[in-house]
């Protein structure tokens, strides 16, 4: 199974508890709406990559109720539950389909919220992305970046040094683009008018063992992890809530990046 693939399985395995515990992710939809919503609101024909479950799906629907919509994801069983939430909406249409890969159509808007943290060709990917886009047309997007869930890794790295164990499991976030690495991305794709910014949120929970369950039930866990032995966890949780704990409760961090960028207009004569 390769690192794609893997991270398919992940996210269809939570496909019935996704919304259920997915916290940041309806914010990160919101914030990145209102970053767009100029172009969001002419936009003729939109794609949105990695629709999941279709939660900003249906927003861009009630943003613009005339649009075409081409919503794509790996997952079948994703899409499924996408479509019931706009089930006769004649002017959306769910592909499955790798976003890395795709090539379909003509575009105002592409738009995608939590989704190109998990890219293995950024690159080239938006540079695909800006050839779809028609002249003046938009790409704007939120991603996780290589911050988030710092206060994780660094109990990981802190049990390592004081039980005997191979190796850290690591944290998939720490292989997620930073903010100038988009800005980089995006500029030698072509795109005009970039901006890039970062931001850092944070939830709570009440024990480590709350927010593991959590972020299991959304499927955004490592797609390739290492196992783990119930002595080592221990000792990585009793680290975190040591270090971190205020109050009672947890803290877990979020790295969001945003990025809104432009394709050059055409103008004649």
């Amino acid at each position: 199974m390769n690192h794609k693939q893997a991270i398919q399985r992940n996210f269809s395995r939570r496909r019935a508890t996704y919304d259920r515990y997915a916290r940041v992710q309806p914010w990160m939809a919101a914030e990145l709406l209102r970053s767009c919503r100029e172009a969001l609101a002419k936009a003729r024909d939109i794609l949105e990559v990695g629709c999941g479950t279709g939660y900003l799906t249906q927003l861009l629907r009630q943003a613009n109720p005339t649009a075409t919509v081409v919503a794509l994801d790996l997952d079948v069983s994703l899409l499924k539950i996408a479509q019931q939430r706009l089930a006769e909406d004649t002017r959306m249409h769910f592909v499955a389909a790798d976003g890395e890969a795709f090539s379909g159509g003509t575009y105002d808007l592409i738009i995608a919220n939590s989704v190109f943290q998990w890219f293995s060709r950024p690159q080239q990917t938006l540079q695909e992305y800006y050839r779809l886009l028609r002249p003046g047309g938009c790409l704007a997007f939120s991603a996780l970046g290589p911050n988030t869930f710092c206060e994780l890794d660094s109990s990981f790295r802190q049990a390592a040094g004081t039980v005997p164990w191979p190796e850290s499991p690591g944290v998939v976030a720490l292989s997620f683009s930073g903010q100038e690495e988009w800005q980089r991305f995006l500029g030698r794709a072509g795109f005009q008018e970039v901006l890039v910014q970062r931001e850092e949120y944070t939830e709570t929970y009440a024990a480590v063992q709350d927010f593991l369950r959590a972020l299991q039930g959304t499927g955004a866990t490592n797609p390739t992890p290492r196992p783990l032995s119930p002595r080592v966890f221990r000792h990585m949780a009793a680290i975190y809530h040591q270090t971190f704990e205020v109050n009672g409760a947890i803290p877990v961090t979020y790295e969001v990046i945003w990025a809104r960028a432009q394709k050059q207009p055409f103008f004649s004569g």
